[in-house]
């Protein structure tokens, strides 16, 4: 607090004074010795991981995959969320299906649906800590939302483009990028095996490559080879959709 204010009250200061501190920087994983020695954690000797909250883990997809808009300011947008809503809109087209979450447009007692099932407050009453219950519309949502999967489809097309032909590199340098690690062998054994799973499972139903890959706004590249980019795309999806994706560590 005192560096605050010896600092003129730069917000920007204290906040990299904190996320460079050694405490905030602390891993999750701890030895059983410091544990027994501080189980409450009252030394600060480890940090807890955390699930993203709602607006993160949209802006965190839309990031991945080089949809994110920067642009600061502007009117409030409408994602491909609100057309189901409690209030549905037609969706923006272009530039404000990206934008960052909190320019989504809302309502005090209706905020987005895919906001509500990450346990999004509404804004009709105080909300001193938000509540991080785990639920089954939430895989749901990122497994299907078109949001999520029009990601998942972009990023596929550009590793695809970057590493042509080479599909486990697609699946490291995804993995990479979402998890912040590089895959194991047994992970990336397991992620190859469900590419050919699905590589078959489109070949033998091609409509439902195309089907997938036209999900969302942004467009398909007249080079991409269809089955390839579907598989791609829902490997890329599940990886999206690991524990470690959606947390903060």
């Amino acid at each position: 607090a005192r560096d605050f204010v010896d600092h003129g009250w730069d917000l920007h200061h204290l906040l990299k004074q904190m996320v460079l501190s050694a405490t905030y920087r602390q891993s999750t994983v701890i030895d059983s010795v410091t544990r027994d020695k501080d189980p409450e954690n009252q030394s600060f000797c480890r940090n807890f991981p955390k699930r993203l909250q709602a607006e993160m883990i949209r802006d965190n997809a839309l990031a991945v995959s080089g949809l994110l808009v920067n642009q600061v300011g502007g009117p409030s947008v409408k994602p491909y969320e609100l057309a189901v809503g409690f209030e549905p809109v037609e969706p923006d087209v272009g530039a404000g299906l990206y934008r960052r979450s909190l320019y989504t447009r809302t309502k005090r007692n209706s905020p987005a649906p895919v906001m509500i099932a990450f346990d999004a407050p509404k804004r009709d009453v105080c909300t001193v800590q938000r509540a991080a219950v785990a639920s089954p519309l939430q895989p749901l949502i990122t497994l299907n939302g078109p949001q999520f999967v029009e990601a998942a489809r972009v990023l596929a097309a550009t590793l695809s483009d970057k590493f042509p032909g080479d599909h486990r590199a697609v699946i490291r340098e995804a993995f990479r990028r979402i998890t912040s690690r590089a895959p194991d062998d047994d992970e990336l054994a397991l992620l190859s095996n469900l590419y050919a799973l699905q590589l078959a499972e489109f070949r033998r139903d091609r409509e439902a490559a195309h089907e997938l890959i036209s999900i969302g706004a942004h467009p398909v590249a007249a080079s991409a080879e269809p089955i390839e980019l579907a598989a791609t795309t829902l490997v890329v999806n599940a990886v999206m959709n690991l524990h470690e994706a959606i947390s903060h560590r």
